[in-house]
């Protein structure tokens, strides 16, 4: 029938977001626990505050929040905002990567690594950590997903993932030699190497330069308002999160259209 494709479209793309919704529900217990050194899959999840249990109904991505107006129900703490927005985020990107590839293999890659980039980043900007489970996973499924993607080759992911860490280790050690401090931590190295395994070395180049260009403004703009110093540290993390989302979805187009300037 006529109006069949349009509503297994709509169906689709609102499964993507819902299941994007319960794997940001997950992604918030892993930033809160994982720098903690607790496991992520017990106990079931707690109020912070009070450590109560908390219940299947109160356990809703976002829904659960406003129904509760952001408050525990049981000792009426207050819950913190980052929670609706990771979930809100991780359906947002599942979202756009169904969008972006449909139902492929491409699109569940897509979908997988935009929730890693996600926690990385929510684990970064709170303790200014990316844990090497994560950046060593992130490292392990894209050589892995790379044999079966469209826009890289396991070739292309090797050398992604080789260049990416060497480019960083270069950075720190320059830095170093000129300031004698470390312009970053490892972490991000591991990290900007996961994200070639995933991209290859086209889209690991232009996420460091997306990176970098959106770190520095934000620093700029930060030491503008008084809030921030040469000597202080950002978490690029949280950068490299960014700069390989806008590769992963708009790297072709940006590619694209740079090439033409030439």
């Amino acid at each position: 029938m006529v109006g069949e494709a349009p509503a297994m479209a709509i169906f689709g793309a609102t499964y993507a977001a819902v299941v994007g919704l319960c794997v940001g529900s997950f992604l918030n217990v892993v930033a809160h626990r994982l720098p903690r050194g607790e496991s992520v899959v017990r106990p079931r999840s707690r109020c912070p505050g009070c450590g109560g249990r908390i219940a299947g109904r109160d356990n809703l991505p976002v829904l659960s929040f406003v129904l509760l107006g952001g408050r525990c129900r049981m000792c009426g703490a207050r819950i913190s905002w980052r929670y609706p927005a990771v979930e809100g985020a991780s359906g947002l990107l599942w979202l756009i990567a169904w969008l972006a590839f449909g139902p492929t293999v491409d699109g569940l890659a897509a979908a997988v690594f935009s929730s890693l980039l996600l926690v990385l980043a929510v684990i970064d900007a709170a303790h200014f950590l990316l844990p090497d489970r994560l950046t060593y996973l992130t490292l392990g499924l894209g050589l892995t997903a790379s044999f079966g993607v469209s826009w890289t080759t396991p070739l292309g992911s090797a050398l992604g993932a080789a260049a990416g860490a060497a480019a960083l280790l270069l950075l720190i050690g320059v830095w170093y030699l000129l300031r004698r401090v470390r312009a970053m931590g490892l972490g991000d190295v591991k990290m900007l190497a996961g994200v070639g395994a995933f991209l290859g070395l086209y889209g690991m180049l232009l996420t460091l330069f997306v990176a970098c260009l959106f770190g520095a403004i934000f620093g700029l703009l930060l030491m503008v308002r008084g809030r921030l110093s040469w000597g202080s540290r950002l978490p690029f993390g949280v950068f490299l999160s960014l700069g390989a989302v806008v590769s992963l979805f708009f790297g072709p187009l940006l590619i694209a259209a740079y090439a033409s300037l030439l």
